[in-house]
């Protein structure tokens, strides 16, 4: 069996005593394309800011690559240096910079310590230039930033991530107003990226889940419902109920399933 990468353990969360989080317990193999979907608060947000450290639990472990002493009170940074990458829903790029200009910001961060007068190593040109290749975007590397298309940024803020050489790479709702096409593209995009590292994805469009997901996980109320394959989990009495707010036929959860997934697209 593979090693964990990652390790959520009882982690209790609350906002002014509102939980959010409670005893939430979750892990993932290193390697593993997981999806996570659950109804607006449901806490999948929180639990992606518990990993990368913006917010703090009241209570619970969080244990990242096989860490003894777990990663709950480091530094955001320095979790990005343990190789946690993360992408939010909204595309972060800087517009006046070329595609690869903005790959070697990524990479001067991470490499450089923001000392951008050294000159990149071979070794992270090269990651640069196999990170444009990966997210298709070879034909744009000279062009700015600010004129790509809503699915063109979002590719290249995942390729910024991925030229980093994350171990754990979470993706916040990636093709949320993505067109089919760029939706199908980032679809393959995550999938090949999964081959060579763990990839978390937090996702609302259900039909996208359905054709790329391999295991899925249901938050509800701060907890973990259940997981497994698309079909088993939506057919889940439980998930039914939760979606339905009653026991209902699977069919109808489905439904409900997909207009969430419209109405957050």
């Amino acid at each position: 069996m593979s090693q964990k990468i990652l390790d959520i353990q009882d982690v209790h969360v609350s906002f002014d005593g509102t939980s959010v989080l409670k005893g939430l317990n979750f892990s993932m193999r290193a390697g593993e394309l997981r999806f996570l979907i659950g109804p607006n608060g449901a806490g999948k947000t929180t639990m992606l800011d518990i990993i990368t450290g913006k917010t703090k639990p009241h209570s619970g472990r969080v244990m990242f690559d096989g860490r003894a002493t777990g990663i709950l009170g480091q530094n955001e940074y320095h979790l990005v240096r343990m190789g946690i990458g993360r992408k939010f829903q909204t595309p972060s790029v800087f517009s006046s910079l070329t595609v690869r200009e903005n790959m070697e910001a990524a990479l001067g961060f991470r490499e450089l310590a923001l000392n951008l007068t050294r000159a990149m190593p071979a070794s992270a040109r090269q990651r640069l230039e196999d990170a444009i290749d990966l997210v298709g975007l070879r034909p744009r590397a000279n062009v700015y930033a600010g004129v790509l298309s809503h699915g063109e940024k979002q590719w290249l803020e995942i390729g910024m991530l991925i030229a980093q050489e994350p171990k754990l790479l979470l993706l916040d709702e990636p093709v949320a107003g993505m067109s089919r096409e760029e939706r199908n593209r980032t679809g393959e995009l995550i999938q090949q990226i999964a081959t060579r590292r763990s990839v978390l994805v937090v996702e609302h469009d259900m039909d996208f889940v359905r054709r790329f997901a391999t295991t899925v996980t249901v938050l509800h109320a701060g907890s973990c419902l259940c997981e497994g394959p698309m079909e088993q989990v939506q057919n889940d009495p439980r998930v039914i109920e939760v979606y339905l707010g009653k026991k209902r036929d699977a069919r109808r959860a489905t439904r409900r399933l997909d207009a969430e997934g419209a109405d957050d697209a």
